[in-house]
C-alpha cells in the first residue's frame, strides 16, 4: 500500500494591481512521487482605500513609514487570514505569505515584498511562511523559485512532438 501525506494550508497573494488580497485554503496530497492538490475555499479581499494608497505610495516613503507600513499590512494580513479561518472553518497547518511586491530588480541583486509573516503568525497561530524571492534572488536568480518546482510537481507537462 503506498503511504501517503496529506497538508492543508493557507496561501496569500498581494498583485501589484491593487485589487486586494487573495486568501486560499489548499490540500496537497503526494503519493509515491506524485502531487495532487485541490482548492478547498478562495476569496478576495479588497483593500481599504486608505491601505491600497499606502501600498501604491510605497516606493516613495521614507524608512520609518516603508517599515510601519510592512507591520500594517503583515497585521491586515493576519486579521484577514484569522477571519477566513473562522468563516471557512480551515485547519491550516501553515500559511504561506508571498507579501506585497515593492521593488523586484533582480538584475540589481534584489527584491523586497512587505507584509510581516510575524505578524500573520501573531495574530492566526499558524506558522506562516513568507520572503520566497530573497534567496533565489541572492543566489542570482530571477526572483521565482516556486515557480518551476510548482509546475513540475502539480500540473502535468506534455512534451510536444
Amino acid at each position: 500500500m503506498a503511504k501517503s501525506s496529506k497538508y492543508l494550508s493557507i496561501g496569500l497573494m498581494s498583485g501589484t494591481s491593487l485589487d486586494g488580497l487573495d486568501i486560499s485554503y489548499c490540500s496537497f496530497i503526494s503519493t509515491e512521487k506524485k502531487w495532487k492538490f485541490d482548492v478547498l475555499q478562495a476569496k478576495t479581499i479588497k483593500y481599504p482605500k486608505n491601505l491600497a494608497e499606502k501600498l501604491a505610495k510605497a516606493p516613495e516613503m521614507n524608512a520609518i513609514d516603508f517599515w510601519k507600513l510592512h507591520i500594517e499590512f503583515g497585521n491586515f494580513c493576519g486579521k484577514e487570514v484569522k477571519k477566513f479561518i473562522e468563516q471557512y472553518n480551515c485547519k491550516p497547518q501553515l500559511v504561506a505569505s508571498h507579501g506585497h511586491t515593492i521593488f523586484h530588480q533582480p538584475q540589481n541583486g534584489f527584491t523586497c515584498q512587505i507584509g510581516d509573516g510575524a505578524q500573520i503568525a501573531a495574530i492566526t497561530g499558524v506558522n506562516t511562511i513568507c520572503d520566497f524571492r530573497s534567496l533565489d534572488v541572492a543566489l542570482n536568480g530571477q526572483g521565482a523559485p516556486l515557480v518551476p518546482i510548482g509546475d513540475k510537481l502539480l500540473f502535468v507537462i506534455t512534451k510536444l512532438v
